[in-house]
């Protein structure tokens, strides 16, 4: 059977997407999702607000934190059958990490700044695409403009995630962001803001405010993912 004619194929396509039920029911998921991000940002924000307490810097909420690194892209030797995984910004997409697409070989770790950043971690894009953020289940490493910072015992990484996301949080880091070849919000600057630091007992109180929401658009993400996977299937077996 010959090949569709190449002017069909935006037509068939747009019928796809836009005339059966399965497309109708994937366009639900984004309005479901932003209502669910407003809601948990109202909560979180109404919850840091609110805190009656001392104010510590953001550089001592943290063991250690920085930056990673790209090992040299031209050097196979780095990346060939890698089993390190690589974080880059697009996969900051939600609370948990769990799961990327890039590795390194140890090789491309050592020779480069890249390193090792441990399960139940914070991961904060500060470069270019500032704010991305997420909790590590697994250790990882990243490129250069995300930070790994691995918080101290005292500090809940749950809280922290969500004082991170919190619109006094977003404020502090835009005040620090310095213009250049790209936008950076540098550690050293970052670790100077002050932050709202309650007892463990509450950080772990506050954080489970928003965590029903949380969970759920992370739900809904999932299942919309899911959904364009399938539409991209079906829009392959058209063409064959």
């Amino acid at each position: 059977m010959p090949d569709k004619p190449e002017y069909e194929k935006p037509r068939l396509e747009k019928e796809v997407n836009t005339s059966s039920p399965y497309w109708a029911y994937k366009e639900s998921f984004s309005p479901l999702i932003k209502d669910c991000a407003v809601y948990r940002s109202a909560i979180i924000d109404y919850a840091i607000n609110s805190l009656d307490t001392d104010f510590a810097k953001f550089g001592s909420l943290y063991e250690t934190a920085g930056e990673g690194g790209t090992p040299t892209t031209s050097n196979a030797s780095f990346y060939d059958n890698g089993k390190i995984p690589f974080v880059k910004i697009d996969d900051l997409k939600q609370k948990y990490l769990t799961e990327n697409k890039d590795f390194i070989t140890e090789l491309g770790l050592q020779k480069s700044s890249a390193w090792l950043v441990p399960t139940r971690s914070i991961l904060f894009s500060n470069g270019a695409t500032i704010g991305e953020i997420t909790i590590t289940t697994y250790p990882v490493c990243t490129k250069q403009g995300i930070l790994g910072i691995v918080p101290k015992s005292n500090i809940d990484v749950e809280f922290l995630y969500y004082f991170m996301s919190s619109t006094y949080f977003k404020k502090a880091i835009s005040r620090i962001v310095t213009e250049g070849t790209m936008k950076t919000a540098y550690l050293k600057d970052i670790a100077n803001i002050l932050c709202p630091i309650p007892t463990k007992e509450k950080q772990q109180g506050i954080a489970k405010m928003p965590s029903a929401l949380n969970s759920k658009i992370d739900y809904e993400q999932s299942l919309l993912k899911l959904f364009i996977m399938q539409k991209q299937y079906l829009l392959r077996q058209m063409f064959i």
